[in-house]
């Protein structure tokens, strides 16, 4: 009895340390502008973010969208300028060039 109590603790704690690991590597979302958006060389989606926080985080940074993801992203941001929306944008980090892991446009 002691020993299963013991490995269902274990299995408690292994959970709860790759749940909060995984997360932790999740990225950052940040509200942002959409200031433009183009394809350009290669055929890469190339989408320039400035952060709307009271203190930006960035403002004017290029960021790359995924290759399976470009159209989508791109028709996202197209409509954020469009219609002056805002979009949520999940990055792997606020460096120009980095990959935009997601984006959500806001209402």
């Amino acid at each position: 009895m002691r020993a299963k109590k013991m490995f269902l603790t274990m299995a408690v704690v292994f959970s709860m340390v790759a749940i909060f690991a995984v997360s932790a590597h999740a990225g950052v979302w940040y509200t942002c502008t959409v200031e433009r958006a183009a394809v350009g060389w290669n055929d890469h989606v190339y989408i320039t973010l400035s952060d709307t926080a009271g203190t930006p985080a960035f403002t004017f940074v290029n960021f790359v969208a995924p290759d399976t993801r470009k159209k989508e992203m791109l028709a996202i941001a197209l409509t954020a300028i469009t219609t002056g929306k805002n979009v949520l944008v999940n990055l792997s980090s606020i460096g120009g060039g980095s990959v935009i892991q997601g984006m959500y446009l806001l209402p």
